[in-house]
């Protein structure tokens, strides 16, 4: 089993892939590319409410947060936006109606990124195998230049999977040990909580 090199970025746009993958299919088709066509930005200041009835209208899973200037801040989920995932989080004087999308987002600096060029001798179950080594749901992909090329996306790629991976890796199928990872850890579906 190889497991890719990550590192870190400080500072995207997403089109989602539709079609089904193998465990054997190379990593490069679990990228969701950046496109300047259909994927919609959320501003950091709009209320989450607003965000997440935006999000659900496109049916957009996954969207980029930018700023004023239109830089990127980092990404948002949709699940991490609703009213069930937000419950945990709310007391009375301070409910969901009064967060921001930036309060919930994964600011970029905290995404580790891969090379692109890495993409071409690994498959999707390595993927997930790097997934559960770092610990983390989503990766940032650069080309050689170190522009933003796409984002692999561990809920993408398990929801896109024809089959559970057969590969048994430490007693355990690898999307198992990642559910097993995200339980122990808290890292749910939302991961961070911006303060």
């Amino acid at each position: 089993m190889k497991t890719l090199q990550t590192y870190t970025l400080n500072t995207l746009e997403i089109n989602d892939n539709s079609f089904s993958l193998s465990e054997n299919s190379p990593a490069s088709a679990a990228l969701m590319n950046f496109s300047h066509s259909t994927r919609m930005t959320l501003h950091a200041d709009m209320p989450v409410p607003e965000a997440y009835k935006i999000m659900a209208a496109e049916n957009s899973q996954i969207n980029y947060v930018i700023n004023d200037h239109h830089e990127l801040l980092g990404i948002v989920s949709r699940n991490w936006l609703s009213n069930d995932n937000l419950m945990k989080y709310t007391d009375k004087s301070h409910g969901p109606s009064f967060w921001s999308v930036f309060d919930l987002m994964l600011p970029i600096s905290e995404l580790p990124a891969v090379d692109e060029a890495q993409l071409q001798n690994f498959t999707v179950l390595d993927v997930l195998e790097t997934f559960r080594s770092i610990q983390r749901d989503f990766m940032l992909v650069l080309d050689g230049n170190g522009q933003m090329r796409g984002l692999l996306s561990a809920e993408d790629i398990i929801g896109r999977l024809e089959h559970a991976p057969t590969f048994r890796d430490k007693g355990g199928e690898v999307l198992e040990i990642l559910r097993q990872l995200r339980a122990s850890h808290g890292l749910e579906q939302l991961q961070v909580v911006n303060g």
